[in-house]
């Protein structure tokens, strides 16, 4: 495993091969809800799709299926490690349709006017300046073109039942990591003004609240983040090494508990649309 420290405009979580994983995870976790999103946003074959933060490629992937040899994905990540990924697995499944692009999403230099469709899930709560990015992908796409988001609406809203004063402690700690480094949890409460501001109309918003079992791969989807953030929570001062401790004492008293039930953060799907 690969573990470096982040630079300042690096993704906050850390581009190391264990967060690599992780995405991974978290993209089977998450997959019917993207799949739903980009059917209500109309994605489909011979469409050319911007995924903006595409991280290692998992959803590029999968795009690439869906608009087929007809259409293309341009991926665009900061991170050479988690693009080289991309390009191994486009490689290997003779994907002849992905277009890899090594750019910040606030500085997005991309084709105009030429993209149907761009598709960003949480990317656009990390970035310092979501203005630059909204505006960005309004220039790559045609009018008409559709903006396809799931982000954050309330970070804090991630519940246990019953309540866990360590969770309660750590996700106030997450949070005030991520806006330290100028990230927003819960942006997509500015981010319809901010698509109207660059010449979007919203077409479809919808939260999501999904709640999870122990034993379950969505009750695994907190314990993974958990278990590679918690130690950069420590190592930056927002916890200490006892309260990591008591933390993972009491995840693993809830996961142990068959009458636990996690509730997630409360996402939103927007789907905007080019004016």
């Amino acid at each position: 495993m690969v573990i470096g420290t982040n630079s300042t405009t690096e993704y906050i979580l850390g581009t190391h091969d264990a967060e690599l994983r992780r995405l991974g995870f978290q993209h089977r976790v998450w997959s019917r809800e993207a799949a739903g999103l980009w059917d209500r946003a109309g994605f489909g074959p011979g469409q050319r799709i911007v995924d903006v933060g595409c991280g290692p490629g998992f959803a590029s992937l999968d795009l690439a299926g869906l608009v087929g040899s007809a259409g293309r994905i341009l991926s665009v990540d900061e991170s050479p490690h988690f693009l080289d990924h991309l390009r191994t697995r486009s490689t290997a499944w003779g994907l002849g349709n992905v277009e890899v692009y090594q750019q910040d999403v606030q500085e997005l230099s991309l084709p105009a006017g030429g993209a149907d469709g761009a598709y960003a899930r949480w990317v656009i709560c990390f970035v310092e300046n979501p203005d630059a990015v909204v505006a960005a992908v309004a220039g790559t796409l045609r009018p008409g073109g559709v903006f396809a988001v799931q982000d954050y609406l309330y970070y804090r809203a991630l519940r246990l039942c019953p309540d866990g004063r360590m969770m309660e402690k750590v996700i106030a700690a997450v949070d005030a990591s991520w806006r330290a480094r100028k990230g927003d949890p819960d942006i997509c409460r500015r981010l319809p003004t901010i698509m109207a501001r660059h010449g979007f109309e919203i077409r479809d918003a919808r939260p999501i609240v999904r709640c999870a079992r122990p034993g379950s791969a969505l009750w695994d989807w907190p314990g993974s983040f958990f278990r590679n953030y918690l130690p950069t929570l420590v190592a930056n001062g927002y916890l200490t090494p006892a309260d990591q401790a008591d933390f993972e004492k009491e995840w693993a008293e809830h996961s142990a508990n068959p009458n636990a039930v996690f509730c997630t953060p409360i996402v939103m799907d927007i789907i905007a649309v080019k004016k």
